[in-house]
This record gives C-alpha cells, structure tokens and sequence, in this order.
C-alpha cells in the first residue's frame, strides 16, 4: 500500500480501518497521526493495537506522552500535543523504541517536524464536511518530511 483513502461515520469503523492497516505495518516503522483535535487519531490508535493484538484499553497518552503495548511487534504510542519544544522529543527516546522493533504511532508529529524518517507512514483525518461524524483517512507512505 502505498497511498489509501477511506471514509469513516463512526469510531468503529475508524478502528476497522486502522485494524486492517496493521497488516501493513512492521516492527521499525513509524506512523504519524494528523489532524484536528477530536477527529479520531486516539481512535485510529486503539484499532492499530488490536489488530496487533491488543485486548484492553488504549488510551491518549496526552499527559504521559508515551504508552507502550506488548504486541506483535510492539506498540508504541506517543502524544506530543503537550511538548513545550521541539527539541523535547529527542529526549523521550522514541528512535531507541523503533530501532527495537515497536511500531511508532505519533499523535502531533508537527509539535517536532524534522525528527521523523523519510519512511514514515502518514495517516490523515479530515473532517468531511455537512457531516457531523464523518472522517477522510488518508493513509500514505513517502518522503515528505514535513507532517504538516
């Protein structure tokens, strides 16, 4: 998969999405979360873990900016909405995790643009328009380093 496009009406079907997108994934890879606040990326995350695996919750690591799951690979998943700098990222040893295997899921990647790999996954909430509970993900892997 190189680039996908879905349409979301409900959280379950944004953990369906995610839950078929963890076939895709692999131990080493990072997947960075865009999009506005309450659009679904925690939700997206909860469905990564299970199909990884995970049975329990899956929360927002917002205050503690980094929850790990034992999955297969492992899961790791950060919040960075809180970090007061970029620089601050470098120090929650997020490269040790992937060079260990864990998938990377990244909530608020654009809190420190220029820390992700060129590999990076890029999964893209939108809210559709006239459409309360509506979501566009958008899933894509290339080079652009910007996650904006």
């Amino acid at each position: 998969m190189s680039e996908a496009a879905y349409t979301s009406n409900s959280p379950e079907e944004t953990r369906n999405i995610a839950r078929n997108f963890a076939r895709e994934v692999r131990g080493g890879d990072v997947v960075l979360l865009l999009g506005d606040l309450g659009l679904g990326k925690t939700c997206f995350v909860q469905g990564l873990a299970e199909g990884l695996g995970w049975v329990g919750a899956v929360l927002s690591p917002t205050f503690a900016i980094l929850q790990e799951y034992e999955t297969r690979p492992p899961l790791a998943h950060a919040d960075l909405y809180r970090l007061e700098t970029p620089g601050a990222v470098f120090g929650l040893g997020l490269e040790e995790l992937t060079e260990a295997g864990f998938i990377l899921a990244v909530e608020w990647p654009s809190r420190c643009p220029d820390a992700w790999p060129d590999s990076a996954w890029r999964v893209e909430l939108t809210a559709v328009a006239n459409h309360e509970n509506a979501r566009t993900i958008s899933i894509r892997r290339n080079g652009d380093k910007t996650c904006r």
